[in-house]
């Protein structure tokens, strides 16, 4: 089938190594990201369909450009009327210059969702005078890890910038603001600016965790206090978001200089957009970390993938409570590279109202807590050897984790649960 009849008055369009994409007179579509209802019931889009294209190629079809996609050889191609995305797809098979041709889909719920949400706890669970935050106490995640032991010797450094693509953040928390990288700490995909909004609190409670500010009377402390934060808003305050923009969190962060990326998300299906933008990221040294996913099951790359932690490359970061137990939620398997705490882990939420029912701050459990744990230690790690590339820092973190279960590595625990102190070392 052709797509010609689809699509009158077709353009030429180039995708040359190393440079974007450059559409001569053609029709581009009114926004870059659609709304929930220019989706099907199970989540194709009915306005785009995402084209890889070949280097070099030349292709005859009219495109969106988009250059989050273009980093990734991408283009949007609209769907005529009368037309659905398989149709389009077919008619683009076997087309000189097409590398592979994917419908955009929506993940209404894209978060690796926590499975409680608490208030504060009410007694302390661990000791710690070495910070002056009056809630870091009741954080026994920084105490198990050996995260202040760690920051004897090392806080984090500015330089490194440690990456949440998620639901936005709270950018006036009192314990982020000062966090928040000076000259790309925020950015909405959506609106394509630094207007992030976090209506979900989903994000705020995973930057916390990773890099809250220590030693300002305020709050608790991340695990990594001494890095800079950057908080790219990939999804919506109902948690939900599409290929493009998580892919385009991805390229973007890793575009504007992040060294860690973060993301506690629960895809279940393969996704070649957003498995390409994170092998991007990784094929530019980001060290990229991300949650097991929440369903007690077995995550396998092929035969059951939890995006984008089943990815080869990505530390996959499964939960543990505070007696070092696996959490009876967790995912598990063979792709597990390390364990965190990710159960009642306290960290923040946004000081307005959001989708958590708490303000300023919050316990939860998940995987989703456990990953911006691991993401800390990665960042601490990469602040104390900045030369270390993405597979030397993974493989340290790994080599220095806490053997937790069955002797060695294990599905459950991976390599066992991360150990700050001993992975800066």
């Amino acid at each position: 089938m052709s797509l010609r009849p689809f699509i009158a008055g077709s353009v030429l369009v180039a995708l040359a190594a190393g440079c974007g994409l450059n559409p001569v007179a053609s029709r581009t579509l009114t926004s870059s990201y659609f709304a929930p209802g220019d989706f099907r019931a199970d989540g194709v889009s009915t306005k785009e369909v995402l084209v890889k294209v070949k280097k070099g190629a030349m292709v005859a079809f009219r495109t969106n450009e988009d250059r989050s996609l273009a980093r990734l050889g991408y283009v949007s191609v609209p769907i005529p009327a009368g037309k659905t995305a398989e149709e389009v797809i077919n008619s683009l098979k076997g087309q000189p210059g097409v590398e592979s041709a994917s419908p955009n889909r929506r993940y209404q719920k894209a978060l690796d969702l926590p499975t409680a949400i608490k208030g504060l706890p009410l007694h302390q669970i661990v000791p710690m005078l070495t910070v002056d935050d009056p809630k870091a106490g009741d954080q026994y995640h920084l105490g198990i890890t050996h995260a202040v032991e760690a920051w004897d010797t090392q806080m984090g450094v500015k330089t490194c910038r440690l990456a949440l693509v998620d639901t936005g953040i709270d950018p006036e928390h009192p314990d982020l603001k000062p966090q928040l990288d000076p000259k790309v700490g925020l950015y909405n995909v959506f609106s394509k600016d630094a207007k992030v909004h976090d209506g979900h609190g989903h994000g705020t409670h995973t930057a916390g965790i990773a890099a809250a500010a220590a030693n300002n009377k305020e709050g608790g402390a991340g695990m990594a206090p001494g890095v800079s934060l950057m908080a790219v808003q990939v999804l919506d305050e109902g948690g939900g978001g599409d290929s493009r923009s998580i892919a385009a969190g991805y390229t973007w962060a890793t575009d504007n200089g992040a060294n860690v990326i973060s993301a506690s998300l629960g895809i279940y299906k393969r996704d070649q957009v957003i498995e390409d933008a994170v092998k991007y990221a990784l094929d530019h040294d980001v060290v990229c970390t991300a949650s097991a996913g929440n369903n007690g099951s077995e995550n396998d790359p092929v035969t059951h993938p939890h995006l984008p932690s089943t990815i080869d490359g990505v530390i996959e970061v499964a939960a543990t409570d505070s007696k070092d137990k696996t959490a009876y939620f967790s995912n598990y398997g063979k792709t597990i590279s390390i364990a965190a705490p990710g159960v009642d882990v306290l960290s923040t939420v946004p000081t307005y109202s959001n989708g958590t029912g708490k303000k300023s701050y919050a316990t939860m459990s998940g995987t989703s807590m456990a990953a911006p744990g691991a993401a800390g230690a990665v960042a601490l790690i990469r602040s104390a050897h900045p030369d270390w590339k993405r597979d030397q820092v993974k493989a340290a973190l790994e080599k220095a984790a806490d053997d937790q279960g069955a002797a060695g590595f294990d599905p459950r625990f991976g390599h066992g649960r991360i150990n700050v102190l001993k992975a800066i070392q």
